[in-house]
């Protein structure tokens, strides 16, 4: 068993090897926490249960399935899109354009790189597309922005030159849909796009005319017309009510998506008294997804529009999308392909660089077990205190009694490929599951 270890944990932790450690990773945490407070934001001191537990709660339900270890909850089918971005691999999502006509006071779009420069100015989002093609296609191609159909035209030209260059890729687009009139839903069919996914801006009062006009229009000519839309706490009631309308006009499915604090107009979210989770990230790490931090409450929604789904079994799909499975595809292009020690072991589902480790008397009994045995697969420090070994060897050696588990990351560093620690978990050697603790 594995537990993560916080500062409320470490009186649990007997030795002084460890805690030191995992204070290093610890004080970093408590240093973050403090930046996001110094923003403007409140923190939820609730300690709130991590998404993949929620799987408990639902993995019963009829027509539930669990994806991503337990971080995508859906109930129905999921859309291709949705088990490409899980690891990225040969997925690609562009923009021409950040410009929208909406300001939405929890949009990321000023989070994304050069984003002043390319609200005024056009990506060339098929030029990026054919740069980043290394030889082996796409699975996924998506177009965002901004609104991508301020540039109607671009965008028909985008698809359809994608269509004719990656004849089997699976192709969407992101839109508010204020732009997406029946002839050029059509005509983006034509095109070969295979999704929309239309965003809806909902409140505690429901949300604007004529959104499920243009999602009936869409579902007449696009494949798989979908909706993707952050559950704002306190909206669930309009969320059910949303998703019994969808059911009846045809759209295929709905991701409900963690809210957000994308560290910006904190003066909105303080006034609506939204808190971010008091542990928004499982692993603390510099994560590239523009998004932002997780507010509290917002996933127990998600989850209960899940189960709401299954019982009044619905034709729509609904697909809860957390935040942490929005970053397991960053840490897998870190890791991918890197050369493990044989002390180390490659996650497969959070896709981290991992070991154990074991400190004092714990390291000498390992220690003795791998030369008894003729392993070499270790690595000791400290004088034989400290030594990092293999998860699978924690079954086979007698007599450990705390042991921690490491979470390392590969980065680039003066043009040099190093491997870098960033978080420490206690392990309970006793009840510690090869096969599903990591």
């Amino acid at each position: 068993m594995i537990f993560d270890l916080t500062k409320d944990g470490l009186n649990k932790v007997h030795s002084e090897m460890l805690k030191e450690e995992a204070l290093i990773h610890l004080n970093a945490y408590e240093k973050f926490m403090q930046q996001v407070q110094e923003s403007g934001m409140m923190i939820d001191d609730n300690t709130e249960a991590p998404v993949f537990a929620y799987k408990d709660k639902l993995q019963h339900l009829p027509g539930v399935s669990v994806g991503n270890s337990g971080h995508s909850l859906y109930y129905g089918e999921i859309s291709p899109a949705c088990l490409h971005c899980r690891t990225g691999e040969r997925s690609m999502t562009v923009f021409h354009t950040l410009k929208c006509n909406r300001s939405c006071y929890f949009c990321a779009n000023m989070n994304q790189a050069n984003y002043n420069y390319f609200v005024k100015n056009i990506n060339n989002a098929l030029e990026e597309i054919i740069n980043a093609d290394d030889g082996n296609g796409f699975n996924s191609i998506a177009l965002t922005g901004g609104e991508p159909l301020l540039l109607p035209e671009m965008t028909l030209d985008f698809f359809k030159a994608c269509r004719k260059r990656y004849p089997a890729a699976h192709l969407r687009l992101y839109t508010n849909g204020d732009f997406l009139p029946e002839d050029l839903a059509k005509s983006l069919a034509e095109a070969g796009l295979d999704e929309v996914r239309i965003s809806i801006k909902a409140d505690e009062n429901g949300y604007p005319e004529g959104t499920l006009g243009c999602i009936e229009t869409a579902a007449r000519h696009i494949p798989a017309t979908m909706v993707e839309m952050p559950v704002i706490p306190g909206t669930i009631e309009v969320m059910k009510e949303l998703l019994l309308q969808l059911d009846k006009i045809g759209c295929t499915g709905i991701n409900v998506l963690e809210f957000l604090y994308p560290w910006i107009n904190n003066t909105n979210y303080s006034k609506k008294g939204f808190k971010v989770k008091k542990r928004p990230y499982r692993v603390l790490y510099s994560y590239e997804y523009a998004g932002g931090l997780p507010v509290s409450g917002s996933a127990e929604e998600c989850v209960e529009l899940v189960r709401f789904a299954s019982e009044k079994e619905l034709k729509l799909d609904v697909h809860f999308c957390s935040l942490e499975n929005k970053l397991t595809s960053q840490i897998f292009h870190h890791n991918m392909g890197i050369p493990l020690m044989p002390y180390e072991y490659k996650s497969e589902k959070d896709h981290f660089i991992k070991s154990i480790r074991a400190y004092g008397s714990n390291a000498t009994k390992a220690l003795k077990y791998f030369k008894k045995h003729g392993i070499e697969d270790y690595h000791s420090e400290a004088h034989g205190l400290k030594i990092d070994f293999h998860p699978k060897y924690v079954s086979r050696i007698r007599g450990l009694s705390e042991l921690a588990l490491t979470y390392n990351i590969a980065e680039e560093k003066d043009g040099q490929t190093i491997i870098r620690e960033i978080k420490i978990d206690l392990v309970d050697p006793e009840q510690f599951d090869y096969e599903n603790d990591i």
